[in-house]
């Protein structure tokens, strides 16, 4: 098939191996693998981002704090569907993403990624776990994540960032690590302020287990939704809920995979 033909998702690059690097984009490239749907991807620094997704016709996906859109990523084209403009379709987002991938690519063998009846519980799952547990952790990811993205990136990461945080990264992170460690021993506990992260995962896995030992057999939910943490943090994550959260990271390596 030519490359021409095939679905390009457009994603931002790391030094970390294989490129990607963001949970919310690695959504979109599950859904894709697990698809099993060829695609190829093009690779944006961020102050590349807007330009490139006004130019391709990509939606905004959310606005600036001065009203103006933004546009983030990550997206795909699929120059073998037309829209309505005539052009290829591009799709923003990755709830947005797998809703397409569904209905355009069905794969009866593997079930959908929205299997029929729980598209609102999934986005109820997501919506409840970034507020109550990427939201809590993204200051400990952020200052280490800088250290990965390419220097085109570096700029409007710290701006962005930093406007974010209340503070430069190099100030940020220490503070952030002490202030944090204490409160993932909170989360592990699932005492005091912490504890409503924590039940974020009980909740999650509570649901899950009404399916079986593995939880859905096959649903957007499932995919890993980490937050942008540290190695040592992540492995600490993935113990809770009995190890759940470590096994679903194991059940979804065959689809983690860079084209």
């Amino acid at each position: 098939m030519s490359s021409d033909s095939i679905i390009t998702l457009y994603d931002a690059p790391s030094d970390f191996n294989g490129k990607a690097w963001s949970a919310n984009m690695w959504k979109a490239r599950y859904a894709l693998n697990y698809k099993g749907v060829p695609y190829k991807t093009i690779w944006l620094e961020y102050p590349e981002i807007e330009p490139t997704m006004r130019s391709i016709g990509a939606a905004p996906t959310t606005k600036k704090p001065d009203g103006s859109p933004l546009y983030t990523l990550p997206v795909i084209v699929d120059p073998s569907r037309t829209a309505p403009s005539g052009g290829p379709t591009v799709i923003s987002e990755s709830f947005h993403i797998t809703e397409y991938l569904d209905e355009t690519y069905p794969t009866p063998s593997t079930g959908a990624l929205f299997p029929p009846g729980t598209k609102a519980l999934q986005q109820l799952f997501y919506d409840h776990f970034y507020k109550n547990v990427v939201m809590v952790t993204i200051p400990m990811g952020l200052p280490e994540l800088f250290k990965h993205l390419n220097e085109g990136s570096h700029p409007y990461w710290r701006l962005t960032r930093e406007a974010m945080l209340g503070g430069k990264l190099e100030e940020v992170c220490p503070k952030g690590f002490e202030k944090w460690n204490g409160v993932w021993d909170e989360l592990e506990k699932g005492l005091w302020l912490a504890c409503d992260s924590h039940l974020a995962f009980g909740v999650l896995a509570a649901l899950l287990d009404k399916n079986g030992k593995d939880g859905i057999r096959s649903s957007w939910a499932r995919i890993p939704h980490s937050p942008t943490l540290s190695l040592p943090q992540r492995q600490r994550m993935h113990t809770w809920n009995g190890g759940r959260w470590g096994r679903l990271r194991d059940q979804c390596a065959k689809w983690r995979s860079v084209h």
